[in-house]
């Protein structure tokens, strides 16, 4: 005879025990590695979605169906060890995927900044550093850097970025952050500016500005590449960094 009371007490405990697992995994995720809005930039709210769901539902599932009195305590703790197995596989394949694909470099680039995931970077590239700073591919968040290709090396930049790799994921090109705050200035553009072109997103960009926490007069926009898409980044002047990000495509 089947004991549901029983069933369910397994099922309830496989789902706490898994849940606090996909809670340490999520402290990593979203805190480390993609800090908001990177979540919602990249994707990584929907891939965590897809890969911790799964393993959160399908193991206390399988609890319900295997748990049984019946069986010799040598049996449960076969089957348990089995499912935790397999639990703990899925779920760190799950988290090195999202490892390659968290951003690393925030990198800006003649006009925009592009948003550079981990895996966009070959271990090929790293040696190719000139700074030793850039050599290495961050853990802790993503860090801005800017990108100079100069002349001896345009050819090669561009027939890389031809087949597919841009010179923001080479850190071969990659210079200090700041020495790009002038570039950034030119560049940057005014929101009444964007408001204009696409009123729709006025709504978007009024909540990012009261994000920011800094008066409009001294921001400026500028795209945000992602792999989704683009967003905008809102820059202030007077640092020459982002200090929020709408997500509105200014194109």
């Amino acid at each position: 005879m089947i004991v549901w009371r029983d069933k369910l007490l397994a099922f309830g405990v496989h789902f706490i025990a898994t849940a606090l697992l996909a809670a340490a995994a999520a402290a990593l995720i979203f805190l480390v590695w993609f800090p908001t809005p990177f979540d919602a930039m990249i994707g990584g709210a929907r891939l965590f979605v897809l890969v911790v769901g799964c393993d959160l539902a399908l193991g206390p599932l399988i609890s319900l169906v295997i748990f049984n009195r019946g069986k010799s305590r040598r049996e449960l703790v076969t089957d348990y060890t089995v499912v935790a197995i397999v639990q703990l596989v899925a779920m760190s394949y799950g988290i090195w995927v999202m490892a390659g694909s968290r951003p690393v470099y925030v990198a800006f680039a003649k006009d925009r900044f592009e948003v550079v995931a981990a895996q966009s970077i070959r271990d090929s590239d790293l040696a190719e550093a000139h700074d030793p700073r850039f050599a290495r591919r961050p853990l802790f968040g993503p860090e801005f850097v800017s990108v100079r290709v100069e002349s001896a090396d345009q050819q090669d930049a561009l027939f890389q970025e031809l087949a597919g790799r841009a010179p923001s994921a080479r850190p071969k090109f990659y210079v200090p952050y700041a020495e790009a705050f002038e570039e950034i200035r030119k560049r940057g553009g005014q929101l009444v500016e964007l408001e204009a072109r696409h009123p729709e997103a006025k709504p978007l960009l009024d909540a990012a500005v009261a994000e920011s926490g800094v008066p409009r007069e001294p921001l400026r926009w500028l795209p945000v590449a992602v792999r989704l898409g683009f967003w905008t980044a809102l820059v202030d002047v007077r640092t020459g960094k982002p200090v929020a990000y709408a997500p509105v495509d200014p194109y």
